[in-house]
């Protein structure tokens, strides 16, 4: 049975109105650099509505989550997307059984601890508007209503998010569909709808494979 996206749940809750004393830009809290990508789980959710002195106003949802696995964006020269290295090293298959491989090194690995993630991303003024309505143990990540068109995420629920570079705004956030890989009702960033794993293994798939010294095809996520 297909399953209908509303956002009813998030425009349902109270708005936090906020007056900013100066000019209000998200990229005063982009720091430079490529962003983070996460796993994570919903704790909590919260409405902003900020006000500068220019009058304009900016509303946003803010999910509160407890960060699972987390990695640094990865670009190619070209500024394009690629896979992260997950792990320091890598398995590769020896021959034609999954049985049969070898274990070789990677390089560092783009795989960040939960107290870097904080050290990255976390802003003490956003932190002080946030930290009232946040559960404990949880980050506080934005994302401005306009990019959660239907969107139908709640508490509990499991999502892959990017930022817009090392800062607690929300490039792009997509629902985990269990155990699989597959990211479904995404918003931001790209396309609704497409699977995270298609975008950024798109250059490493289209790459051709040697059949005697292949790496294995496992989810390093898991590493």
């Amino acid at each position: 049975m297909s399953r209908l996206y509303d956002n009813t749940p998030l425009t349902n809750l109270p708005q936090n109105n906020i007056n900013w004393s100066s000019v209000w830009n998200e990229d005063t809290w982009i720091s430079k650099g490529e962003g983070v990508i996460l796993e994570a789980c919903i704790k909590g959710k919260s409405k902003i509505a900020v006000t500068d002195t220019s009058n304009k106003k900016v509303k946003y949802f803010v999910f509160h989550v407890q960060p699972g696995r987390v990695h640094r964006r990865k670009f190619d020269v070209n500024g394009k997307e690629i896979e992260p290295n997950f792990s320091e090293t890598t398995k590769v298959m020896t021959g034609y059984l999954n049985s049969s491989y070898k274990t070789e090194a990677k390089g560092k690995t783009d795989k960040l601890t939960e107290q870097e993630l904080t050290d990255l991303i976390v802003k003490q003024e956003l932190k002080k508007i946030t930290e009232k309505t946040a559960p404990n143990n949880t980050l506080s990540l934005w994302i401005q209503e306009s990019q959660l068109d239907k969107m139908d995420l709640d508490n509990d629920d499991i999502v892959r998010i990017k930022t817009s570079g090392y800062s607690p705004f929300i490039f792009s956030i997509g629902r985990v569909e269990g155990q699989s890989a597959t990211v479904s009702n995404f918003a931001g960033g790209e396309q609704v709808g497409g699977s995270w794993t298609d975008k950024i293994m798109a250059m490493k798939s289209s790459a051709p494979q040697d059949v005697e010294d292949n790496e294995i095809g496992d989810d390093e996520w898991d590493d």
